[in-house]
């Protein structure tokens, strides 16, 4: 994990394991080798010039659940633009991985930057209102599966070995949900999009033209089969922009004359089968043009 800030790369400073004395100590040079795993004295201990020194060593990796380290992870988690510092904690030890909280957070803040040969295997994150960004190696990820896209904050992947299972990669943690059965398509994906409560990933296709969707609970079909559990198309309409909103998955639909139809699914209830999902046409567009369109949550 390296952690950086726009526009300077700042590397983070080292966590370092020095003993940190409670009293003054003697103005002597720190030594460098590895603290023995062994109690230590509180009495004074004899130096070998015959001066008397008193100290007590902090081991931080032993800050567990039950101290600050969890309250700090909750602190961090609580705002979206210090997500890369929580990240960061993380890669200290085992024991602070163990003892921080799961991060369970859909990073709207959060982009993807485009990534590329030879860097194929590390992804930057970059946050929209502060420029903080950061990159995290994939690379052991990278060896086992395809990258399929990006979503609110999870990374969605395809096994590389046959049947090509769907996984989602929190970034944060490089825990992987394998939970999915249902493969990826086999067609060219326009994009990819992942709703939760219930946890479904929909893609929409370029040929056939549609959008399509699974759970946890689809299977997995042979590749002579339709995909998804659901399925949804409008004749001689591309489909674009699928994303999740309020607990909703929307599109834009635009046919040869750029006029366009807002597509939405209909009151998805939580742990709802996926294929009990459907999707109507929302509303109509006389002509799309350049104009750009904003989901917005009002209740009125």
């Amino acid at each position: 994990m390296e952690k950086k800030n726009a526009p300077a790369t700042v590397a983070p400073e080292p966590v370092t394991s020095e003993p940190i004395a409670s009293e003054p100590v003697a103005a002597e040079p720190v030594a460098s080798e590895a603290v023995a795993a062994e109690p230590v004295a509180s009495e004074p201990v004899a130096a070998e010039d015959g001066a008397s020194k008193r100290g007590a060593s902090v081991n931080w990796a032993s800050l567990m659940a039950d101290g600050p380290l969890h309250k700090i992870g909750e602190c961090l988690l609580a705002k979206e633009e210090y997500v890369d510092t929580y990240s960061a904690l993380r890669q200290v030890c085992r024991n602070w991985r163990s003892g921080l909280p799961e991060p369970d957070v859909h990073l709207h803040e959060w982009i993807m930057v485009e990534h590329a040969l030879p860097r194929a295997a590390e992804f930057t994150f970059l946050h929209l209102r502060t420029s903080r960004y950061v990159t995290i190696d994939l690379t052991e990820v990278h060896a086992r599966y395809y990258f399929i896209g990006f979503c609110r904050g999870i990374i969605v992947l395809a096994q590389k070995n046959q049947p090509h299972k769907i996984r989602l990669l929190n970034p944060l943690t490089k825990t992987l949900n394998t939970m999915f059965e249902a493969q990826m398509p086999s067609v060219i994906l326009e994009s990819v999009a992942i709703m939760k409560s219930p946890t479904m990933v929909f893609v929409s296709t370029h040929y056939p033209t549609e959008i399509a969707w699974v759970d946890e609970s689809t299977p997995t079909k042979d590749i002579d089969e339709d995909w998804g559990e659901g399925r949804f198309s409008i004749e001689h309409h591309s489909l674009r922009c699928i994303t999740p909103f309020n607990g909703e998955l929307y599109a834009i639909a635009v046919d040869n004359s750029e006029f366009g139809k807002l597509v939405c699914t209909n009151n998805v209830q939580l742990e709802q089968r996926a294929s009990t999902v459907n999707m109507e046409t929302l509303i109509s567009f006389s002509e799309l043009g350049n104009d750009k369109f904003y989901l917005v949550n009002s209740d009125a």
